[in-house]
């Protein structure tokens, strides 16, 4: 995919704060496809700062390396 195409899918961020867990919250970027989005790969915060001691946070990318959503258990 182009860096053309991916402009032409471009929606709005959307913060969803789920009904069950309220201390569960994500962003969805407007890279994000939408429903239909296959998650190529996640990354924890903690994973790239090994001192990191906050929430959890979850970096999403796409099948194209795009970050597209990022998820925040705190």
């Amino acid at each position: 995919m182009g860096q053309s195409d991916s402009k032409k899918k471009l929606g709005r961020f959307e913060l969803r704060v789920s009904e069950d867990a309220q201390d569960v919250a994500y962003l969805r970027l407007p890279s994000h496809p939408g429903e239909t989005c296959k998650m190529s790969k996640s990354i924890r915060l903690a994973e790239l700062m090994g001192s990191y001691t906050g929430p959890d946070v979850v970096f999403d990318f796409d099948q194209d390396g795009v970050l597209v959503g990022i998820e925040i258990l705190a």
